[in-house]
């Protein structure tokens, strides 16, 4: 491959994943910090692509590094912006009736692995595919899930 099919190669990767990448910056950082976090997921991706030898499909490769590079960031100490976390316990977590406002706030409340798998989940990828993206195995990644729709249910559905 030749430097322009690369490029060309890695243009249509991102544009292909670039809605699920935007959701998951979104999901790890607050919102004056998720396109920082684009970036840099952008950056690895760009850093690693070269190593892609295709024993994993592309996508959950692209999820791999963007999840790996999200979890890095949300380690990092933050002082200057006020994270998703910060924002939910003050309260600026919207409308609790919309669904959005909701979904930000069970995510805020999730370690981030837990935020992993259920964003993962909630991008429609299998179980198995998500299995391979965290490093978990597909019953733990089950286990996770029906754990998470318990504490779901628990913290916002009020008629079970």
């Amino acid at each position: 491959m030749t430097g322009t099919d690369i490029e060309q190669a890695f243009a249509e990767m991102l544009r292909d994943n670039q809605a699920a990448l935007v959701r998951l910056a979104r999901r790890y950082a607050g919102p004056d910090d998720y396109r920082d976090l684009l970036q840099e997921m952008h950056l690895q991706l760009w850093r690693s692509f070269s190593g892609f030898d295709g024993r994993a499909q592309l996508g959950t490769w692209v999820y791999r590094v963007a999840l790996n590079t999200a979890l890095s960031h949300a380690r990092k100490p933050r002082r200057e912006h006020q994270p998703l976390e910060e924002a939910v316990k003050h309260g600026d977590s919207g409308d609790p009736r919309d669904p959005m406002s909701v979904l930000d706030a069970f995510l805020a409340g999730l370690d981030p692995v837990q935020r992993g798998v259920l964003m993962l989940d909630l991008e429609g990828l299998s179980r198995e595919e998500i299995a391979d993206v965290m490093g978990l195995t597909p019953n733990a990644v089950a286990i996770r899930m029906t754990r998470l729709r318990q504490a779901f249910e628990a913290r916002f559905l009020e008629d079970r």
